[in-house]
């Protein structure tokens, strides 16, 4: 959609702040959903000590009514044609607007929209972000209704927001230089990230243990749905909420497991002007993340995932990243310096355009306030179909808090 969503998402910005009742900046028992930003925790000063119940957030007042807002821009230097030289300047950027609340002690919403522009496509979008219908019964099962984050990686729950690099783990330079629309390696997130179904969700231990059932593309009822289904265990301390983090910035020590699968019929689609048939599309997945760190020490971070992918049309057979960051203890100014070194690689499918695929991305972050407001510049470099790419990204992210 063009501009008339966007003069609605910017009205509804406008009632937010024009609103004669106040939004209520009250933290509801689940704030990882915003689609925004994955925990609360992230709210206190970097390399904070660990969280405790102290900084769980508390249930929201019936009626009540938060907003969120924030924005991403990146400045890219790279040439478009010939990607491997840095010879061109490009931006690009969206901004995302959040409201959430309850109605009812079980009954929550949340609806969300962005708006975003790109030298790319050198013109400006809103969309839809997120509409969600929240059925709470008890921490051990929950259901949502409407379009959210498809569950079935960590990455796939933290979103863009919430992870430690600036782009999210598949999402290579130009992997199908051909077939552009073509769904991108590892598991299917959805148009925009999100996907309109429905999940079933819960958790055990105030987050100790999660689990996550989900059935996507509903909106279109001609296909089959996409089936998905994950199950995470954090053992030194819980990830409270349906969304999680990449980082928590020492907040609390983290060392988690999960595990995901997904199965969609006929999903697995050949090239434009191919004779080759749709076959099924599978995927499963397995991640890790073990962050340890004080106040003093500094925080590290490890974090890695493995997908495996299965379908006659698959451009990967299976995907990797392995991921090291450290963000030092000593302020600088306003912030903390965050090292980071990513390492991606896919291994080629059955597809006729198949191809293996690395990239490696090695970043230094300015974090002045964890997610809320960070500084950072990226030198990427990938090989697609045997040729070199390069590119050096600044980006800059600011998030507003809700208390």
């Amino acid at each position: 959609m063009r501009f008339p969503s966007r003069r609605v998402a910017l009205t509804s910005a406008l009632l937010a702040l024009l609103c004669p009742r106040p939004l209520r900046a009250e933290a509801l028992p689940d704030l990882p959903d915003l689609g925004l930003v994955a925990e609360p925790s992230t709210a206190p000063p970097v390399a904070a000590a660990p969280s405790t119940a102290a900084n769980q957030p508390a249930p929201a007042s019936v009626g009540s009514v938060v907003a969120q807002v924030g924005t991403r821009t990146v400045l890219r230097l790279q040439n478009p044609v010939s990607r491997d030289k840095l010879d061109d300047l490009g931006l690009e950027g969206e901004a995302d607007v959040v409201f959430w609340g309850q109605v009812h002690r079980f009954l929550k919403w949340q609806a969300g929209f962005i708006g975003s522009y790109g030298s790319a496509t050198a013109s400006t979008s809103a969309a839809l972000l997120d509409l969600v219908a929240k059925l709470e019964f008890a921490e051990a099962f929950n259901l949502w209704l409407g379009r959210m984050p498809i569950p079935s990686d960590r990455a796939s729950l933290s979103t863009v927001w919430a992870i430690t690099p600036w782009t999210l783990p598949g999402r290579y330079a130009s992997p199908y230089a051909a077939t552009p629309e073509r769904a991108t390696a590892g598991p299917r997130m959805g148009d925009g990230d999100r996907g309109d179904g429905v999940t079933a969700w819960g958790q055990v231990g105030g987050g100790t243990f999660k689990y996550y059932l989900g059935m996507f593309g509903l909106d279109q009822p001609s296909t089959s749905p996409l089936y998905t289904a994950r199950l995470s265990l954090s053992l030194l301390n819980p990830e409270p909420g349906f969304r999680s983090n990449s980082t928590y910035f020492g907040n609390k020590d983290v060392f988690a497991l999960g595990v995901g699968l997904q199965h969609h019929a006929g999903d697995s689609q050949s090239p434009l002007g191919t004779p080759a048939p749709a076959s099924d599309f599978s995927e499963a997945n397995a991640d890790l993340l073990f962050e340890k760190g004080s106040a003093t020490a500094g925080v590290l971070d490890l974090e890695g995932s493995f997908a495996k992918l299965w379908g006659d049309n698959e451009v990967v057979d299976y995907q990797f990243f392995a991921l090291v960051s450290y963000l030092m203890p000593i302020d600088i100014g306003i912030g903390k310096f965050q090292p980071l070194l990513r390492v991606q690689h896919a291994g080629a499918g059955k597809a006729s355009d198949a191809s293996d695929f690395t990239s490696v991305d090695a970043q230094i972050a300015y974090v002045i306030d964890g997610f809320h407001a960070r500084l950072l510049t990226v030198y990427q470099y990938s090989k697609v179909r045997g040729q070199a790419e390069n590119a050096i990204l600044v980006g800059v992210q600011l998030l507003s808090h809700t208390r």
